[in-house]
């Protein structure tokens, strides 16, 4: 209720004001102002001569030379695609440079990698002949040690140091312990551990054919070796000094173990054939 007739005083009030404006606007005299004609005063002789003129064809207003269409605007030459933005041709790329080809600064005469000092040929390195042998001399050392504790529990009465040379320069012809082997059981054994056996270390040796190493094994049923193979005559070969017979020996074990497994050999003889000793005679073996 309070709303509606505040809002009608509001709307008096508007109508009132409005009203005091612009009546008084309406009340006052309004001059309307009249075109004005401007009147030119002539003679009748004029005035005749007007009239008598067979009204000269009111020279058809020259035709208002059809405003010459505004030349159009000569199609703002399509700015010449803004000369295609000639993009100025990127200033070619200043034909990338090339770096002026900076003359390829003469390649810097590579500076023949000044011939890598010859670094005396890296390849010395290479003597270091085989460092296996190495490990392979102080497994001996300890396989001989064992040997001759063997020796002194299984041989009889000790031989001599002479009687044992004596022996150890002999041919001999056994190749297995017993008599149980075979020829055929032999010469299978031989051929499989001569061909593994590399002669080559004995080159230039003299007297080989009486650098002898005996080499004693086990094998397991399946042909593989049931221990590390021993040298009978490692002390005498250590006591010679002898440069080639050494050799001889660690050959001789190698070829021993790189040519396992001995497969070639009949399981029901397996208690004939598990222990051997073969004699690695260069003058039988090796033709020496």
């Amino acid at each position: 209720m309070r709303f509606g007739l505040f809002a009608s005083i509001l709307l008096h009030l508007a109508v009132a004001g409005l009203a005091f404006l612009s009546l008084p606007e309406s009340w006052r005299t309004r001059i309307v102002s009249e075109p004005v004609v401007p009147i030119e005063l002539i003679s009748e002789a004029e005035l005749a001569e007007l009239t008598s003129a067979p009204a000269a064809r009111p020279e058809p207003e020259p035709e208002p030379e059809p405003e010459p269409e505004p030349e159009p605007e000569p199609e703002p030459e399509p700015a010449p695609p803004a000369a295609a933005e000639v993009r100025p041709e990127p200033a070619p790329a200043p034909p990338p440079r090339v770096a002026a080809a900076e003359p390829e600064p003469e390649p810097k005469p590579v500076e023949p990698e000044p011939e890598p000092e010859p670094q005396p040929k890296p390849e010395p390195p290479k003597p270091q002949p085989k460092p296996k042998p190495k490990d392979e001399e102080i497994d001996l050392d300890r396989l001989a040690a064992l040997v001759d504790k063997a020796r002194d529990r299984q041989a009889a009465p000790a031989q001599a140091p002479a009687e044992t040379a004596q022996q150890a320069d002999r041919p001999q012809a056994r190749v297995g312990p017993g008599d149980r082997l075979t020829a055929s059981d032999r010469a299978k054994m031989k051929a499989a551990v001569a061909r593994c056996w590399n002669v080559t270390a004995l080159a230039g040796a003299p007297e080989a054919n009486k650098l002898i190493v005996t080499v004693e094994f086990e094998l397991k049923r399946d042909g593989t070796l049931a221990g590390q193979p021993r040298v009978a005559n490692a002390t005498q070969i250590a006591l010679s000094g002898n440069r080639f017979w050494r050799a001889a020996e660690q050959t001789a074990l190698r070829a021993i173990i790189s040519c396992q497994p001995y497969d070639f050999l009949p399981q029901e003889r397996y208690d004939d054939w598990k222990a051997w000793a073969i004699n690695f005679d260069p003058s039988e073996m090796a033709g020496y």
